[in-house]
């Protein structure tokens, strides 16, 4: 049985084709703005449609543990240069289907994962191939070897992986590529620094993941933009990047500077304008585990019971998750309501 529900995204795709006229769409589009009910959910995340879905992701999961257990056994022989190929093909045509035609995000953000994870390992056993350190077969034991100490070998991962990913999305358009992107994109910029500088960078790692987590932010400012009306997909791509970049910006902040109060409390009303200005939640998510963290370091210097202060800093952070779950859109009113005249105010989701 087909789906019947359709989103503005799948509307605007028949207009692109020519099935809709655009005028037609606008009015459309009008309609459902202006009859929505008030607290409409603009921050969609969307892993599976269904139990079909998850069924589909234990069975690639399954299947691609299975491979890669056949791929280690065929260690020192040519079937271990040849099945990784027919592999990849395999998965290829699976994420034509799936990706292509079902859309499935989780089924295929599993076939993502392990066609990346095969290519990344066959990029490695070329290099090894063309630097001369092994011989004709060998196995995964040795791929991993080189892999976990060669920085040129990491540095070659994060390309190909990146490169990946950045090619499955321009083909099939999943958002959730944008996850590994992110993660592209850190690996790549670390892998950099580390060739270029070696393991003297340790020391500022810190400051590595800050300033990474905040060029993910960025990033994901810049994507959002595209979408502020959230119904052409840019916007839930724009999601993982926030998912990954605000973790990375406060914990390490709250790293650098041992969580101190009078840093993360800046940092933590920060969090949360950014948050209600451009209607995300995972930086205040972040935040919010600080709060919990320098509510219970202040109730442990007033020497209360460590039991109550577990309660009381469960009733704190519930209660504050709970009052911007049920107020957030009044919040987001109040905040940008003096900027409405703002010409850069149309680059944001409505309030």
């Amino acid at each position: 049985m087909k789906n019947n529900q359709y989103s503005l995204a799948d509307i605007e795709e028949a207009v692109s084709a020519g099935v809709l006229d655009r005028e037609a769409y606008i009015a459309l589009a009008q309609y459902l703005t202006n009859h929505a009910p008030e607290a409409i959910e603009t921050e969609k995340f969307t892993l599976f449609r269904g139990m079909n879905d998850i069924f589909l992701a234990l069975g690639i999961s399954v299947l691609s543990i299975g491979w890669f257990i056949l791929w280690g056994l065929f260690s020192n022989s040519a079937s271990f240069w040849i099945a990784p190929l027919a592999a990849m093909i395999g998965f290829v045509l699976l994420a034509e289907y799936v990706a292509g035609k079902l859309k499935a995000t989780l089924p295929s953000i599993v076939i993502m994962v392990s066609l990346c994870a095969t290519l990344m390992i066959y990029a490695v056993m070329i290099y090894m191939q063309a630097i001369g350190t092994s011989s004709e077969f060998f196995n995964l034991d040795s791929v991993w070897a080189l892999g976990s100490t060669s920085i040129n070998t990491a540095l070659l991962v994060a390309v190909v992986g990146f490169t990946f990913q950045v090619a499955f999305f321009l083909r099939y358009r999943l958002p959730a590529s944008f996850a590994l992107i992110a993660f592209g994109i850190v690996g790549v910029l670390w892998s950099l620094l580390l060739t270029a500088f070696g393991q003297s960078l340790n020391q500022y790692i810190d400051y590595m993941i800050t300033l990474t987590g905040l060029l993910l932010l960025a990033l994901g400012v810049v994507v959002d933009t595209k979408d502020p009306k959230r119904v052409n997909g840019w916007a839930e791509c724009a999601f993982w990047l926030y998912v990954i970049g605000a973790p990375m910006t406060i914990h390490s902040v709250a790293a650098l500077f041992d969580a101190a109060a009078l840093v993360m409390i800046p940092v933590i009303i920060i969090a949360m304008l950014f948050s209600l200005i451009l209607d995300r939640r995972s930086p205040i998510i972040s935040g919010l585990i600080y709060v919990g963290y320098l509510a219970n370091s202040g109730f442990n210097q007033a020497s209360i019971d460590p039991s109550i202060t577990v309660a009381l800093v469960c009733f704190i952070v519930g209660g504050l998750v709970m009052a911007f779950g049920f107020g957030w859109q009044k919040a987001r009113h109040i905040v940008l309501s003096p900027f409405e005249d703002q010409s850069w105010r149309r680059y944001l989701p409505p309030s």
